[in-house]
């Protein structure tokens, strides 16, 4: 396989963006996603994407778990009343173009615009669209907000390999996808199933973070190993550059639930040092990790 140029957007990106639709305003369209449940893409995108606005980059977050969606939590954002009648009513039958006072705005927590099915469904409350479905109502969800001028837009994408990964790739001009994992086996081989996916749809490969990969003891400052490490040296996975390996750490958890993301809540821990490089990694582009401290700037 052809591996991909050492700049932001290759070649068939670029093709991919003049064909596609793209939000107006919107540079970049990044989506995080995984074969696997329980990795932790939510707990990663709504860190990179705070990272990326605590380096001075305009950023927009869509949700785009409809079944179980954790980023309001995350955030701080809860709905505990269940929703009724029209208030349960989730965006698909707008077509066409909308003004811009026809659009939701996004709800803007800790620097970012964020937008999700969980903002209109209690927390506790079930949706449960129809497959098919599904890839329409994340896309109008996108397209009905109104983002404004945005460097990034992340999508935090269920798992799988279904809908509405495919809707997306199919539609949407995405300029690469970040895949999450964690350290074993069971997750990779899921992972590359991911990976696979969206090289078939043609969609960049940014590189891979490997989550709760490994824990630090408070107490003494060993490492250990919670996940047994992967022993494939075949996989799809190894031909992906390794962007970052975020640590476990219970105050991450904590702070999911808390609605405080922990670059913000604890700043200087590993932990955050890990998103921070990560978003350096993500503007400086495939091939450009030694140079990200200059892009930031």
């Amino acid at each position: 396989m052809e591996p991909v140029p050492p700049n932001w957007m290759s070649r068939q990106a670029q093709r991919r963006s003049t064909e596609l639709e793209r939000p107006a305003g919107v540079d970049k369209i990044v989506v995080v996603g995984s074969g696997k449940g329980g990795v932790g893409k939510s707990t990663v995108s709504v860190n990179l994407a705070v990272a990326l606005a605590q380096a001075g980059k305009s950023v927009g977050l869509l949700d785009g778990d409809a079944y179980g969606p954790s980023i309001p939590m995350m955030l701080g954002v809860r709905k505990r009343q269940a929703s009724r009648g029209w208030g349960a009513t989730l965006p698909l039958a707008q077509a066409g173009p909308l003004l811009p006072e026809h659009r939701l705005p996004p709800l803007v927590r800790h620097g970012i615009s964020v937008m999700s099915v969980g903002f209109f469904i209690a927390e506790e409350q079930a949706v449960a669209p129809i497959p098919d479905v599904l890839g329409m109502l994340i896309r109008q969800l996108l397209r009905i907000v109104e983002w404004g001028m945005l460097d990034y837009l992340l999508v935090d994408l269920p798992p799988g390999t279904g809908e509405p990964q495919a809707t997306l790739c199919r539609e949407l001009a995405l300029d690469g996808v970040l895949l999450i994992t964690t350290p074993q086996d069971i997750a990779r081989v899921d992972t590359a199933k991911a990976l696979s996916m969206f090289r078939t749809a043609g969609v960049p490969i940014l590189g891979l973070v490997e989550n709760m990969s490994g824990f630090i003891c408070p107490h003494c400052g060993e490492r250990v190993e919670i996940f047994p490490p992967s022993r494939a040296s075949d996989s799809q996975l190894a031909e992906v550059p390794l962007l970052a390996s975020i640590p476990l750490d219970p105050t991450t958890a904590r702070g999911g639930d808390e609605g405080r993301p922990i670059v913000v809540g604890q700043p200087d821990s590993l932990v955050s040092q890990a998103f921070t490089q990560l978003a350096r990694s993500i503007v400086a582009g495939p091939g450009g990790a030694s140079t990200a401290a200059d892009n930031m700037a």
